[in-house]
């Protein structure tokens, strides 16, 4: 899990958000936010890393 910069708690997902046709260089946002400090964060997944991500899922799987 991910813990909050500010204080070290564990931060809470509040939800993904899908930007495909809102942003050019990236695919999704995640918000999080920490039920101690109240810092809020909202992290950015690049459009690149999603395509990577794939590559290697399928790259990873094995036949029997």
């Amino acid at each position: 899990m991910v813990n909050c910069w500010h204080c070290g708690t564990e931060v809470i997902w509040g939800g993904d958000h899908d930007l495909e046709e809102e942003e050019e260089d990236y695919c999704m946002s995640t918000n999080l936010s920490c039920p101690k400090c109240n810092s809020f964060y909202i992290v950015y997944l690049p459009k690149d890393k999603e395509k990577n991500n794939d590559s290697s899922r399928s790259n990873n799987k094995t036949s029997k």
